[in-house]
Parts: structure tokens; C-alpha cells; sequence
């Protein structure tokens, strides 16, 4: 044991002797300069990725063979021979040549630290010029069928994280889904998008371990940064943590304190209830009559595998709403179920945007005006680029008779997705209840531009379209257009909204009989009477269209006192034509005042009346 050190000493004098060290300084310094002219030349040379890798795995794979090479050959005034084991001297040194001297380090050092200087100065600088970013689909690294769902949940979930940041603008997932498997070039898509720069990325589910790859492109087409991230499925939301925060330090976003904190901190997830929770996201955002039960199913499973998981049960709470929408649940039934998932979420996260703004979305269904502000308000303190919590508060304030502050909202919304024709068609709506129908029109067309499928603007078309004639006074050509219209679209709430319009332009016409003939029918088969009962608003806008100023004031205080859900389409009570006579009424202003509700006034300054 005594001899060990000298040992070890006598190896490393052996090193020394035969220039091993000095080749792997050389080398190292080489290799250096060779990846910094890589990264600042081959991305404008267009030289593919698989080049750069390729140089690099043979540098790697060179340096143990140089060593090698090294330690088993000399180089003598003779040539190339094979090194010999130091013996005690007995003779004068031949005379050997170094590999490289001192001065060609010093030279090579000096090329090394100029090259790297050169690229860090070469590269695009990202201080205070990307304050906007779109997060473009992921590719399905797997190439596995069933994993699309999986992907697609990774793709929400980071662009959701992403959003949390304050100092940067993200574009949401419904406009960046348009480019999926998209030929166009980057510089196109983030002028579409309106952003300056756009994250690539794929995503990989290997048993319960999560490997993301994620990459940041300038709008100029510039490769800023790339990076992969692994992690085990249990600390998924850690990992998108980890490429957040390092996509923020790229671009050099400031963080608050508060943001820094979320950042340093991520709950751990049930793995199966995770997987449960994408599948359901993934059928819930089909909104379909088929694809709402199973989300319901799989969410429900999801809570009941981890009852703490705030998310599922917030996107749970939402479906249970949906389901009146898709598979004609009972609204009520739908709405308790609705709160009570809520509640749990923000028992669990008292933080979640989506909790807060479906919450707001209940309260006002209830008529608690103060609280459901409140609560939209909440939902948009920590992600003020959450598109669903901005178009639903432009709902609530239009509905309440704010709409100038309705369409800051959804202007705000169409600029965070503005290839989502919500927004547009959220602009026509409410052009179409402050009586500005030309733009309705102008609104509903473009969102129909947008998404051609799009029912809903296609009846606001027919229906602004009417109303314009209504406006002109061309009451027989309003009714012959709604009459065209009743045949050509197959949607509920388009055809009640035809029925008022309709029965406006009759009466507007003089034809009060056939206007009384309808009242008559309905009310011989007892459908008025039960109307009446359980939707007296409905009841209310038929006698206020024939004049019947007592029952439908008396209707109106009735549905105020015994509806739920309809609350929300009280809105009637500030913008509906047919109510105008009743506006100077004191018991309609009372009315008013009771929910909470101010007048409104259109584009002229005047009071809607």
C-alpha cells in the first residue's frame, strides 16, 4: 500500500510524457471551434440538423481514439512510432519534437475564445422584441394513433402555462391548431398570428416516462433555442414548469414574484388520472352530442382516481354544462352538478382561472350580478390571455348593458385567438342588440368566413339580415326573409328568435289577426298556460309584442322571481325592440333596477326605447 501514491505520481508523469494531456486540451479546443462555427453558420446555410449531430457524435466518438492514439505513439525526428515505457536514463534524451508547442496553444486558445465570442454576438438577441408567442401543434413523436390525445393535452397544457407569464402575449390553441401539418413557412404564420415567435415541439409517452422536445423559432425564421425534457408522468406539471421558465429566461421575460414561486412549485398527478383527464379534455372539446357523455365519463373516473386533481374537476365542472348544450340535460340538474365540481376545484386550487370563470358563469345564472363580476374578474388576475374566461365576461357585460365594455372584451379575446370565431361572433351579437345591424352583419359573415360550419352566425346573418329590413320599415320583405330563413336552418334557438321577429314584422304590418290567431293557438292546447309557468320571459315577449303592457310587465317580475338559467337571457329587457313601450314604464325601471341593471344606450347617444 505504501508504493500507491508513488504509483499514481508515475502514471501521471507517464501522461505528461507522452502529451496526453496536451492532445485532449488540443482537441477539446478544436472541438470547441468547430460546434461555435456549426451553430452560427449551418442554420443560414440551411444545412439540415441531422448534419450537426452527426459531426458531433463523430467528435465525441474522435476524442477517446486521440487519447488512445496518444498514449500508445510518439512523434520522433524518425516519424510515427510506437511509445515506449520511460526507463531510468542511462543515456542522453534523443531529441523529440512536441505535438504542439506552447505558442500553437496559446494560438488555438486564442482562435477558441474568438470563435465563441463571434457567435454569442451572432446570435439574434431576444431582449425586449418577442413579447408574443404562438405554441404550434406537437408532433406525435411515437407515431402511436392513440397518443393523439396525449399530445393534444401536452400542446394545451404548455400553451396554458405559457399564458401565466404577464410579460408575454400567447395566441390560444384554437388558432394555432389551424397549422397543423401546415406547409406554410414561419414568417407566414406568425404574421397571421400577429406574434414574434413561435414554439415547435413534439411530445412522447414511453410507459409513465414524459419526453417533450421544444424548440423557439423568431418570426424572421431564426432558430433561437431548442431543448428536450423528460420526466417521469407523475411530475408532468414540473416538467412544463421547467419549459416555461426556460422559455422565459430565452426571451428574457421579467417575472413577478408570484410567478417565480408558481414556477419553483408543481403538484405531482395520478398517472392514470392524468391519462383520464387528457381523454376527456380531448371529447370535450369535440362538442358533440356523442363525444360530451364519454368527457363526462372519463373525468368523472379521473376525480374518483385523485380526488385533489383541481383541473379535472373544474374541466369536469364545465362539461356537466355542456351536457345541456349537446345531450339535453336539464339545465338546473346540470347547473348544481356544475357548482358543486367548482367548488371542489377551488377548494383545491383557490387559483384556477377556469374554476373562477365558470363559477361567474353560475352566479349569473342565479342574478348574483356583483359576485359573477367578481369572479371574472378573479379568473383573469393570474392569466390575463385566458380566451374562455375573456368571452364569457364579454358575455356577462353585454348582458348586463354594458356592451361598449363587451366588445373591449372580445376584442381582447379575438387578438389572443383571432382565428376563434367566438369573438367575431360575440362583436355581432352585440352590434345586433344595440341595433347597429350593419355591422352584425359585417361580424357574423366574417366568423362564418372563418368557420363555414358555423351555425350559430349563419342564423345571426338571416336574423341581422331581417332586422335591417325591420329597421328600413320593409316589414313584408323582413317577414318573407325570416319565412326563407325558418326552412334553411335547423337550430332551436334560431327558430324561436325567427318567431319574434317574424311575429314583429306581422304586427308592424297591420296583420294584428294572424299575430292573435298564434296567441289563440298556443292557448287552446294549454301550451300558453304552461309557457307561463315555466318560461314566463317566452310569455312575456308575445303579449309586450301585441301590447299587452299589465301581463307582460306582470310576466317579466315572474321570471324574475322564479327562473334560474333564464335570467341570463334577461339582456332582453335592455335591447329587445318589443319591450321598447314598456321602458318608461316605473315598474319596468324597478324591475331593472332590482336585477342590478342599468339602461342602455345605442350608437347616437339615445336610450334605447
Amino acid at each position: 500500500m505504501s508504493d500507491h501514491p508513488s504509483r499514481l505520481a508515475a502514471f501521471i508523469t507517464e501522461l505528461k510524457r507522452r502529451r496526453v494531456f496536451r492532445v485532449a486540451v488540443v482537441y477539446a479546443g478544436i472541438a470547441f471551434i468547430i460546434v461555435q462555427i456549426m451553430d452560427g453558420t449551418f442554420e443560414p446555410m440551411g444545412i439540415p440538423d441531422w448534419v450537426s449531430r452527426l459531426i458531433i457524435i463523430l467528435l465525441a466518438l474522435g476524442f477517446p481514439i486521440a487519447i488512445g492514439m496518444a498514449w500508445a505513439f510518439d512523434i520522433t525526428e524518425e516519424g510515427l512510432v510506437r511509445a515506449k515505457p520511460k526507463r531510468e536514463p542511462t543515456a542522453a534524451k534523443a531529441p523529440r519534437h512536441p505535438l504542439v508547442g506552447n505558442k500553437a496553444l496559446a494560438v488555438i486558445a486564442a482562435v477558441a475564445v474568438a470563435v465563441a465570442v463571434w457567435s454569442w454576438l451572432g446570435r439574434p438577441s431576444t431582449a425586449g422584441t418577442i413579447t408574443s408567442l404562438a405554441v404550434l401543434p406537437f408532433d406525435n413523436l411515437s407515431g402511436d394513433p392513440e397518443q393523439v390525445y396525449f399530445v393534444e393535452g401536452m400542446h394545451e397544457a404548455l400553451i396554458s402555462e405559457l399564458s401565466n407569464i404577464g410579460a408575454v402575449t400567447v395566441i390560444s390553441r384554437r388558432s394555432t391548431l389551424q397549422y397543423k401539418d401546415s406547409e406554410k413557412t414561419m414568417p407566414t404564420i406568425a404574421s397571421e398570428l400577429g406574434v414574434d415567435a413561435m414554439v415547435e415541439g413534439s411530445a412522447q409517452l414511453v410507459g409513465e416516462r414524459v419526453r417533450i422536445t421544444t424548440q423557439l423559432i423568431d418570426s424572421k425564421d431564426r432558430h433561437l433555442w431548442s431543448n428536450t425534457y423528460e420526466r417521469d408522468l407523475e411530475d408532468v406539471f414540473a416538467l412544463y414548469n421547467d419549459v416555461t421558465r426556460a422559455i422565459a429566461q430565452e426571451i428574457q421575460a421579467k417575472l413577478t414574484p408570484q410567478e417565480e414561486t408558481r414556477l419553483a412549485s408543481a403538484p405531482q398527478v395520478n398517472p392514470e388520472a392524468y391519462e383520464l383527464y387528457l381523454k376527456g379534455w380531448h371529447f370535450r372539446n369535440l362538442q358533440t352530442s356523442e363525444s360530451m357523455p364519454k368527457a363526462v365519463e372519463y373525468l368523472e373516473q379521473a376525480v374518483a382516481l385523485d380526488s385533489t386533481f383541481a383541473l379535472a374537476w373544474a374541466a369536469l365542472g364545465h362539461s356537466y354544462l355542456m351536457m345541456t348544450w349537446h345531450s339535453g340535460w336539464n339545465s338546473d340538474y346540470a347547473l348544481n352538478r356544475m357548482k358543486q365540481a367548482l367548488d371542489k376545484a377551488l377548494e383545491l386550487d383557490p387559483n384556477l382561472p377556469d374554476a373562477h370563470a365558470g363559477l361567474g358563469y353560475y352566479q349569473f345564472s342565479q342574478m348574483d350580478i356583483a359576485a359573477a363580476e367578481a369572479s371574472f374578474k378573479r379568473a383573469l388576475e393570474p392569466n390575463p390571455d385566458n380566451v374562455y374566461a375573456r368571452i364569457e365576461y364579454g358575455w356577462f357585460l353585454c348582458r348586463i348593458g354594458r356592451p361598449n365594455d363587451a366588445i373591449a372584451e372580445f376584442r381582447r379575446a379575438q387578438e389572443l385567438d383571432p382565428l376563434n370565431p367566438l369573438p367575431l361572433e360575440g362583436f355581432g351579437a352585440v352590434y345586433h342588440l344595440i341595433r347597429q345591424y350593419d355591422k352584425a352583419l359585417e361580424y357574423r359573415q366574417a366568423a362564418l368566413e372563418l368557420q363555414p360550419g358555423f351555425d350559430t352566425s349563419r342564423g345571426g346573418i338571416r336574423l341581422a339580415e331581417g332586422a335591417i329590413l325591420m329597421q328600413q320599415g320593409r316589414y313584408a320583405e323582413a317577414a318573407a326573409e325570416m319565412e326563407k330563413a325558418y326552412a334553411e336552418i335547423d337550430a332551436e334557438w334560431f327558430k324561436a328568435e325567427y318567431f319574434w321577429l317574424q311575429s314583429q314584422a306581422e304586427w308592424a304590418l297591420g296583420n294584428k289577426e294572424k299575430v292573435y290567431s298564434v296567441r289563440d293557438s298556443l292557448r287552446s292546447t294549454g301550451e300558453l298556460q304552461q309557457r307561463e309557468q315555466e318560461n314566463p320571459f317566452w310569455s312575456a315577449r308575445l303579449y309586450a309584442i301585441i301590447g299587452g303592457q299589465e301581463k307582460a310587465l306582470s310576466l317579466l317580475e315572474r321570471a324574475y322571481e322564479d327562473t334560474t338559467e333564464e335570467l341570463s337571457f334577461l339582456q332582453g329587457l335592455l335591447y329587445y325592440p318589443e319591450f321598447d313601450f314598456l321602458r318608461a314604464e316605473p315598474r319596468f325601471k324597478a324591475l331593472l333596477q332590482k336585477m342590478g341593471l342599468t339602461e342602455v344606450f345605442d350608437q347616437y347617444g339615445q336610450r334605447i326605447r
